[in-house]
């Protein structure tokens, strides 16, 4: 059974190589959210599928240019404070535009 999850286990990251999330467009922005909230290397996983998604969804509706605004305002704006990755409502605007397009 020990066998058979660790090949399970090194399955799994074979595909997350193959499908590029270890090098995703994401990868920095969700590694330093993870340092500010003390993740470790799944939740860093989990936000990079979590960015993903939302720029699927953006494709979807026709809303990249949307998500593109929202995601160059996230990128300059996120800060640590304290435990919190915030944008301290920086990108508020922005978001509510993607968040309309995709009907949110």
């Amino acid at each position: 059974m020990r066998t058979l999850s660790r090949t399970l286990g090194l399955a799994a990251l074979a595909v997350l190589a193959g499908t590029g999330l270890g090098c995703a467009p994401y990868g920095a922005l969700c590694e330093d959210e993870m340092i500010c909230r003390d993740g470790n290397d799944a939740d860093v996983d989990a936000c990079i599928v979590g960015y993903e998604t939302r720029e699927e969804v953006a494709s979807i509706y026709g809303c990249e240019d949307r998500w593109d605004d929202y995601l160059l305002c996230m990128e300059e704006e996120f800060r640590c404070d304290g435990n919190s990755w915030t944008t301290r409502d920086d990108c508020n605007d922005e978001r509510n535009r993607y968040n309309d397009c995709v009907g949110d």
